[in-house]
């Protein structure tokens, strides 16, 4: 037993050690040896260029030794040491905002009379005087990363209002820690920290994300009609003669066999001139089709926690403030922890009826049957947040009925594609 340490054992054993306990335990579980970040938290030059250290090792072999104990105590110190370390804005790179609680309509409440940087390229909104208005989210999220220096008002600015000049005064002003912050944001104009921790993980991983018109709205638009579908209406190319002329001989058949289900076999006595008119007349069961309205699904309550919350636009998407353009996912938030019921059909259907009109469209589309029915007519990606674990599933209204497989086309290649394999007989 030469592992043992012979000084001291600091815990004495209170049972029999059971090996079938730690078979579960995540190894990220373990504290991690901290002291790589001594160096990092003990810089005497703040002139010099501070990176980030590389992670530590972990110790793999846990005994309950004096030594081992020591090195986790001095572990733990050297964390907190670095977390104590004072983080500074540069001075050529700093933004100062000023928070002002009756801030524009919109529900933005910190001034920036100086914007500066790529962010206030996609989030904030100028008003008359070219000063930039941040939502409480984008405020939050600037001052979380380092890149913004939020200001509470002086005394006798506070008193009179928002100032009617371009530049501010900031003697007297008191900086806002980031725990007073999050007081004053949240549960402020509809933001929530299920919210907050969508739009800050979706802006981290490059995402342009700005609030939806359902953001704060008792009730959702109707149910088929948007702006964005207004604007931007779905068109079918006008049929050619031999299209109308092949429809016209396809309703002449269909007339023939329709009622004939009653009498005789299901599809009907009539002439068949190929397979597609026998799966055709099999068809007997009414199908959905995405692409109708249906005015029987009504808009969701107000109460009801499935409410696109976020426009999300990929980071290749381009992107104005002036004219955003239609995003690409639509985001609902939901809290799981509020909501630990899986939503029912009423709860979807409603939800993707506040959505436009959204058919698949593109090459690929075109040729892929699968990514046409995961794309659906109508998509909504749901942000279920538990505890501050952010899962994404993807809702869609698929179209079944546009898809029929008798007249997808059948791959007849070499066996090794899927085709039959011809059969070479000896004799």
């Amino acid at each position: 037993m030469a592992d043992l340490d012979e000084e001291a054992i600091n815990q004495p054993h209170t049972g029999s050690h059971d090996s079938s306990a730690n078979i579960d335990q995540d190894v990220s579980d373990e504290t991690q040896d901290f002291r790589f970040l001594s160096t990092f938290a003990t810089l005497s030059d703040p002139t010099q260029p501070q990176t980030l250290p590389r992670r530590g090792d972990k110790d793999f072999e846990p005994n309950p030794t004096l030594h081992q104990a020591n090195v986790l105590t001095s572990a733990r110190n050297a964390m907190h040491n670095a977390l104590s370390y004072p983080r500074l804005h540069n001075p050529k790179s700093r933004i100062v905002g000023v928070y002002y609680p009756d801030g524009l309509r919109s529900g933005a409440c910190v001034c920036v009379p100086n914007p500066k940087g790529q962010h206030f390229r996609t989030m904030a909104q100028a008003d008359s005087m070219n000063r930039m208005w941040l939502l409480p989210e984008e405020a939050l999220y600037l001052l979380e990363r380092g890149s913004l220096d939020i200001r509470w008002p002086a005394e006798d600015t506070w008193q009179k209002g928002i100032p009617e000049t371009s530049s501010f005064d900031l003697e007297g002003t008191i900086p806002m820690s980031l725990q007073a912050a999050y007081a004053c944001f949240l549960a402020r104009s509809g933001l929530t920290m299920e919210r907050f921790s969508v739009y800050s993980g979706l802006r981290r991983g490059g995402y342009v994300v700005i609030r939806a018109d359902t953001w704060d709205e008792e009730a959702c638009p109707t149910s088929f009609q948007t702006r964005a579908e207004a604007k931007k209406s779905v068109s079918t190319p006008a049929p050619g003669v031999m299209n109308i002329i092949a429809e016209l001989f396809r309703s002449i058949f269909s007339m023939r066999t329709k009622g004939n289900t009653l009498h005789g076999p299901v599809i009907g006595l009539g002439i068949h001139r190929s397979y597609n008119d026998i799966y055709r007349s099999l068809s007997i069961i009414p199908a959905y089709d995405p692409s109708r309205p249906d005015h029987e699904i009504s808009p969701p309550p107000p109460s009801s926690p499935y409410k696109i919350a976020f426009h999300v636009y990929k980071p290749s998407t381009p992107y104005k403030k002036s004219s955003p353009g239609l995003p690409d996912f639509r985001l609902a938030v939901v809290n799981a922890r509020s909501n630990p019921i899986i939503p029912t059909l009423e709860n979807l259907s409603a939800l993707l009826a506040s959505t436009p009109l959204d058919p698949p469209r593109g090459e690929r589309m075109d040729r892929l049957l699968y990514m046409r029915l995961r794309h659906g007519y109508r998509n909504v990606i749901l942000a279920v947040v538990d505890q501050g674990v952010v899962s994404y599933l993807r809702i869609s209204d698929a179209g079944f009925m546009k898809e029929p497989l008798y007249s997808q086309k059948r791959n007849l290649g070499p066996g090794n594609k899927g085709g039959r394999r011809p059969q070479n007989r000896k004799r």
